[in-house]
Formats: structure tokens, sequence, C-alpha cells
């Protein structure tokens, strides 16, 4: 059986107002903490992680913020897959490597060739699963799954819907469900209808820290806390 786990990674902008640092420095210092926990991917294994979402990007962070914000994280992107894309253990471990939401919309063309890169040099693995929300929005996610049934619906007025259907038009419809969703920041909160159909049964983590600061041992006392739970799945 998958063990999912998914991370919204809050507090880069809190991170570096608190050392007196630029926003930019916050998004750097949160892009290290990501690579060394992808570095970590043995660990992983170890914890019974199969599969990892990672919230890269909302719309908003993507159309909302200061150019300089939005055109850093378009950096930060690109580089940030293509060295996915030549990740020794990746490949090692064979991890494909998805990335999920409406970035090729919003992204810069480097950005999304790195990202292409990424994908399809991993495409044909299925040891474990790597997974980025990037230029996401879950509640504009089942917004388009609905119309997509509606439309289909018009054309074939037997189609039956069912939970299938509409998990089968969502943007994570190769996903297994969540089992655990953790957050850093101190926010006890989800966002943006973050993964709504997918987390709909998933226990929750929140976490003080803010997301520079998170290590891959913040990871392991996650998932201890989450084994130690009974899930009763609305029973």
């Amino acid at each position: 059986m998958s063990f999912h786990v998914a991370v919204i990674p809050d507090g880069n902008r809190r991170w570096a107002r608190m050392h007196g640092l630029p926003v930019l420095a916050g998004h750097k210092k949160g892009g290290q903490v990501l690579e060394r926990l992808i570095k970590d991917i043995t660990g992983l294994g170890e914890l019974g992680i199969d599969c990892f979402t990672f919230w890269g990007a909302s719309v908003a962070n993507l159309t909302k913020r200061p150019l300089e914000e939005i055109n850093f994280l378009n950096k930060l992107f690109a580089n940030g897959f293509r060295a996915l894309a030549n990740n020794q253990a990746i490949h090692q471990y064979q991890v494909r490597v998805r990335v999920l939401g409406f970035w090729s919309l919003l992204l810069g063309k480097d950005a999304q060739k790195s990202i292409k890169e990424a994908m399809e040099t991993t495409a044909e693995y299925s040891r474990g699963m790597l997974n980025f929300l990037v230029a996401y929005d879950g509640t504009e996610e089942m917004l388009q799954a609905f119309k997509a049934v509606v439309e289909e619906a018009k054309i074939d007025a037997s189609l039956i819907v069912t939970r299938q259907t509409i998990k089968d038009r969502l943007l994570t419809k190769e996903l297994p469900p969540v089992d655990l969703v953790v957050r850093t920041g101190g926010e006890p909160h989800l966002s943006n209808g973050f993964m709504m159909w997918d987390a709909a049964d998933a226990q929750l983590f929140f976490l003080a820290k803010l997301w520079p600061d998170f290590t891959s041992d913040d990871l392991r006392q996650a998932v201890i806390n989450f084994k130690s739970r009974k899930r009763r799945f609305g029973a």
C-alpha cells in the first residue's frame, strides 16, 4: 500500500524578515532545504514514503507577488528542475518526477524547459513518486474537473458520474490519496483548497518551524506521530 506525504512549505518570507534579509533570500534558503530532503531520499524510503508531494508555488504566488519575486521563483524552478533531471539519487532509486499545476501558462520558457526535462528523464521510473505542485490552486483544480464533466455530459447524456469520474479529471489523477499533510510556519490550516479531493481523509501535522528551518528529522517526527494515530476514515 502506498504511503503518500504532502508538504505545504510555509514561511520563507517570514524567515527572511526575521533574519533581516530580503525576501528572495528566504526563497533561496527554502529551495536549499528541499534539495537536502531530496538528497535524503533513502531516509524517506526507510520511513516507507513512496509518494512525496511538495507544493512549490500557488497561482497567487506567481501572479500577485512583486515582479522581482516572481522572476526569482522562475529562476529557482529553472535551476532546481534542471538539477533534479541530473540528480543521481533520483535515477539510482528510480523515482518518477511529476510537476502538476498550471505552470505551462504562468512560468517562463526556461523554467518550463527544465520541468519538462525532469519529467521526461524520469518518466519510465516507478519505484517512487516525487511530485511538485507548481502554479497550483486546489479550488481551480476542482472547478476545471467539474467543468470537464459538464462538457462531457453534454456530448454523452448517458455519462454516469462517480467519484472516479471526478478523480480522473483532476491534475492529480495519477496520484494515490494523501495520507499525511505536513505544514510548516505555525498556521494551522490548509490553503487554496490544497489537494481537497486527495487529502479528504488525510491526517494533518502542523509545525511551528518556518520552512527554511525544516529538517529531515522534522519529517521523520511527523511520520512517527502519524503512525501513532488511529485513523478512522470518517467512521
